[in-house]
């Protein structure tokens, strides 16, 4: 199977270990699997079977094992050990003909055979985020106006005039998840005359009827972002350039929603809404590839 696996550290340096015969020729990639699971039970007291206590997905656990061949094996090897640094923040991309996804950890061990016949070596990356994620974003808006741009320009012989943008009734959104549940990010973005702009925004699932609402005004120029992700779940409001934790204005009872499998209906409910601009950013994360 044809496929190409790229590291990259956090400065941007990159090594590709798939070029050539004659640079890194990666024979075997551990890892691209789901993780695996760990299961906790506990026996009844005289009874057959046992309960569940907990279960949950371990860490991923990218083993790269590659051979160096042709000239200037030094050079290389000394190449790869200015982008692969152990305890380091690595960033892996794989890509086959159907998927094109990375995933993000940090070195355990780069180590390379140096006295052996045929040069070769191992790297162990841990990823405490156990999802592939595309490297490509998935996005759903909502705005009072919509932007319908359209062809062609008015002339002699057709005079009506092209539409720049239409009023939008609805207030639902839609967005297809294509990889495995998990979380995504709401960015608010409020615009009036009126000082303030919006009040207490909610967004709903369409099909759960589970909500996530900030409380309070939001202000003209505010941009609110929302993160939902395991591990990552966040409420950042920008004012001016001033970054500032607001956590605390999600009301009780708010959820952090989720993306499942599939379509995901959502809409919008507050006051002022004409004033705001909301978008849902989502990108597709995988167990395995």
């Amino acid at each position: 199977m044809f496929f190409t696996l790229i590291l990259e550290n956090a400065n941007g340096d990159r090594v590709d270990m798939t070029t050539t015969a004659n640079q890194y020729m990666t024979a075997k990639v551990e890892g691209l699997n789901p993780p695996p699971g760990t299961i906790s039970t506990s026996s009844y007291a005289g009874m057959d079977g046992s309960y569940l206590n907990n279960a949950f997905i371990e860490k991923r656990n990218v083993v790269i094992h590659f051979e160096m061949r042709g000239v200037g094996l030094e050079a290389r090897r000394h190449q790869l050990y200015k982008v692969v640094k152990p305890s380091r923040y690595i960033k892996v991309y794989y890509a086959t003909a159907g998927i094109d996804v990375f995933a993000e950890g940090y070195v355990e061990t780069c180590e390379v055979n140096n006295f052996e016949m045929l040069t070769t070596g191992q790297i162990s990356i841990l990823c405490p985020d156990i999802y592939w994620y595309s490297t490509e974003s998935v996005m759903a808006y909502y705005s009072q106006i919509l932007g319908a741009f359209t062809f062609p320009f008015p002339t002699e012989s057709n005079p009506e005039p092209f539409v720049l943008g239409k009023y939008n009734t609805r207030n639902m959104m839609e967005i297809i998840n294509d990889g495995d549940e998990t979380g995504f990010t709401l960015v608010i973005e409020a615009s009036s005359d009126e000082e303030v702009a919006a009040r207490s925004p909610t967004l709903y699932n369409a099909d759960t009827d589970e909500y996530l609402q900030i409380t309070g005004d939001i202000l003209n120029g505010d941009i609110i972002t929302v993160t939902t992700k395991t591990g990552n779940k966040t409420v950042t409001l920008d004012r001016g350039g001033v970054k500032t934790n607001i956590i605390n204005r999600l009301v009780s009872g708010s959820t952090w929603l989720t993306l499942r499998e599939g379509k995901n209906r959502f809409y919008l409910r507050g006051t002022g809404l004409q004033n705001l601009r909301v978008k849902i950013v989502h990108t597709n994360a995988y167990l395995g590839v």
